[in-house]
Parts: structure tokens; sequence; C-alpha cells
């Protein structure tokens, strides 16, 4: 066939066609608003595709391949379901795209809400994880099974308590993974805590707290005597006592108050200061804002136990455990305790920080006054 004659008249074209090799004639008359509408969408297109080293003809079969999948009966229209498989597609790529490394800076910068002190212990746990294993930095998430998890688990945390916070841990950055599309599935969820055996933590004698505090006298300043004596006699925690101020104690009142930016739990307290704790407290001037604890405080306190005769063998949280067991001999008074040492379980004192075992009555009103 060759173009014989080409017409344009009032917005159309006709279009002439004859055969060479036999006397048929064809005619075609074309609307030539549909070729502006048709060169437009080709430029569009073309456009769209600039750069992607796509050609048209490559994008409309791959549009006819993705439709080859597409249901009969299916209620998606033809673009509605390219546009679900592409979005599969991209979730996809980015699950198995996304290394530990590089999603744990993601997950910790969704952590910054939290106090200095738990960004700290989340930063070392990770640290202490790549140590082990340098392998897992690399890693992506979705490539990660349950017993490499183990594994790495069990390389790392030789204690039952240390593997169980190193689990919650890893439990907690694959949660964030699989809200991130990062990983379709949890592994920490089939690895079980340790059951973890409570030693008994035999609370200290009153020559052992007497020892403390004349070591705090030799060998530290007024800070280090007030912020010992404040272990012994109100049962904080360790970290609460780095976050307290001057301004949060009250003589008067006779109550410290433990503030929610520096209690474990998030939530205010206000502590009892008994008879003992008030000699040590009395008759200081410290101005308002500044620290309880005086500067290189943890250094401080292990010279002050070291001197004491407590090198190498202190045990964690023993002054909690002494507090609770002398204040429930004395007192009787469990949900008055609770208060003080900032436990939302009772039964939690009475199963762990509670041993009156060789304490007397007398003991116990000579440790409050």
């Amino acid at each position: 066939m060759k173009i014989k004659n080409v017409e344009k008249d009032e917005g159309k074209i006709t279009i002439s066609l004859e055969s060479k090799t036999s006397k048929v004639f064809l005619k075609f008359v074309i609307d030539i608003g549909i070729i502006n509408t048709m060169d437009n969408k080709i430029i569009s297109a073309v456009t769209l595709l600039e750069g992607t080293g796509v050609s048209i003809l490559d994008a409309a079969r791959l549009i006819c391949n993705i439709l080859d999948a597409l249901p009969k009966a299916s209620s998606y229209s033809p673009v509605r379901f390219c546009s679900k498989v592409v979005e599969t597609g991209k979730r996809y790529i980015r699950s198995t795209e996304m290394n530990f490394s590089d999603g744990f800076e993601i997950y910790l910068k969704s952590k910054l809400y939290l106090r200095p002190d738990s960004l700290r212990d989340i930063r070392y746990l990770k640290q202490r994880l790549s140590r082990s294993n340098p392998e897992l930095a690399g890693r992506n998430f979705s490539d990660i099974s349950r017993s490499e998890c183990e594994e790495w688990l069990n390389t790392t945390f030789k204690t039952s308590p240390q593997f169980n916070k190193g689990r919650s841990f890893l439990h907690s950055i694959f949660e964030f993974a699989v809200k991130r599309e990062w990983v379709s599935t949890n592994p920490l969820k089939l690895i079980e805590k340790r059951k973890v055996i409570e030693r008994e933590i035999k609370p200290l004698s009153l020559l052992d707290t007497k020892r403390l505090i004349d070591s705090a006298k030799k060998h530290g300043n007024s800070n280090c005597i007030a912020a010992a004596a404040i272990l012994i006699y109100a049962g904080i925690r360790p970290r609460e006592i780095r976050r307290l101020k001057w301004r949060d104690i009250d003589i008067e009142e006779n109550t410290i108050t433990i503030r929610p930016e520096c209690s474990k739990t998030g939530g205010s307290r206000q502590v009892e200061i008994c008879n003992s704790l008030k000699t040590f407290l009395s008759g200081h001037i410290f101005p308002p804002e500044s620290s309880v604890c005086p500067k290189n405080w943890s250094r401080r306190w292990k010279k002050i136990r070291d001197f004491a005769g407590f090198k190498n063998t202190w045990v964690q949280d023993v002054l909690r455990h002494t507090y609770a067991s002398y204040h429930v001999k004395r007192f009787h008074d469990l949900p008055r305790l609770q208060i003080n040492m900032g436990h939302r379980d009772i039964s939690l004192l009475r199963s762990r920080y509670v041993n009156m075992i060789g304490i007397t009555l007398y003991d116990a009103k000579l440790f409050f006054q």
C-alpha cells in the first residue's frame, strides 16, 4: 500500500491508500484533535520516562506483564491493581535493603524523648552486641533469623539477667522494624526469657552502715557524706540520687521529692527523712539548683566503699535491701515502704527486698532512731 493522497479540511485529515498489486483503494478520515491529544500524551509519557533508561514500549510491556496477574473476577481497576503491585514491591525493596546499623540509628532518633541514662543504656547494649558480633551491623533485618539472634545473645550476655536485658533490647528494635516494614515478623518473639533465680541479698549490719559513713567523712566532702547517708537511710535508687538537687530536700517537712525526670518509673514521689538521715542533712547550706552528689560521684562512691571494707564484695542494690528490711522490722507498714521506695508492685517488696533475718527490733529502732 502506498499513500495516494492526503487532504486536510475542517479539522480532519483524509488519507487515501492504493495497493501496488491490485486496484484496492482505502480511505481514512482522522480527527486532528485526536492526533493532537495523542501527541500530548506521548510527549508527557516521554517526559516522565526521561533519564530512567526505560522506553515507552518497555513501560507498556511492563504494564501488560503486571495486568497478566490481574484475576478476571477482581474488583481492582487496571490502574489501581498496578499501583498495588508497585507499593508491594516498594515495601519488599525497603525491607531487604535496611541493615541493622542504619536501622538502629533511626530507632535511636525515635527514642530521644527518653532520659539520658536510658539512651546511654541503649547505646551500651548495641555496642556490646556489635563488639561480640561484628557481622551484625551490615546484616539486613529481613535476613536475620531467630537462631542467629539467639546465638548473638548467648555470645554477648553470659548471665540470665543480662541475657533478658539484651533480648528486650533486640525485641524493641525488631518491633520498630516491623512497624517500618523493614521486616515482616519479629524473630525475638520466638526466643523465651531465661529464668532468673533471685539470690538472697543479706542486709548490711549497723556496723557496716557506720563504716560507710565514717569512710565518707574521711575520704569525701560534705556532699559525699550527704549522698551516702541518703542512699543508706532513704533507700532511693543510685540513679535517682545522681539526679537529685538540694531544692528537692525539705528538712522542715522531712521529705525528699523524687521528680518525674529523676524517677525510674517516670512518676514523682516523696520519701520520708528519718531522724538518722536528718542528722547528716541538717546544717548544710548549698545552692538549691546544685546537685547533691559531687563531681565524679561514681568514682568517689567506689572509693568510699573500698575503704569501708567492701572492695570487690559490694552487692548491687544492697542498700535498698537494707533500708527495706530495717523499715519493715521497725514499722510493719508495706504500703508506706512501697511509696518511699517507688515500687508499683508491693509483692516485689515481700519477695525480693525484705530480709529481716538477723535484724532485731532494737537494731531497727537504732537504724531509724
